[in-house]
């Protein structure tokens, strides 16, 4: 591994193969007010249906890994880490809309 020969950290390398990008993600005022605890409740209501859609979304193509796996040995992984993101990842979501008035009618009409 060339990262332990150059005392250079994997996650360092990563961050500096990102170049600004990663810059213009972490001073992001999206990033700064989710970190700080200030965004605007509308902007993370928006943010949380929008990242709900994309647990579905991978919920499905996990499924259709297990679905389409070789062998029971194949399906096990898949399975277990779509048990993961599916247990208490699905209740958070739940939880938030509700704390925030977020309707089921409201979570289909946010872009």
């Amino acid at each position: 591994n060339m990262s332990i020969i150059t005392g250079t950290r994997f996650t360092e390398k990563l961050k500096a193969s990102s170049g600004e990008q990663w810059n213009r993600v972490v001073t992001h005022r999206f990033t700064k007010e989710l970190a700080a605890g200030t965004i605007d409740r509308e902007v993370l209501k928006k943010y949380l249906v929008q990242d709900h859609r994309f647990l579905d979304a991978f919920v499905v193509l996990l499924a259709s890994i297990v679905a389409n796996a070789r062998s029971l040995s194949d399906r096990i992984p898949a399975c277990q880490f779509l048990a993961l993101i599916t247990a208490k990842e699905n209740t958070y979501f739940e939880r938030c809309f509700e704390s925030m008035n977020c309707s089921s009618e409201e979570r289909k009409t946010i872009p």
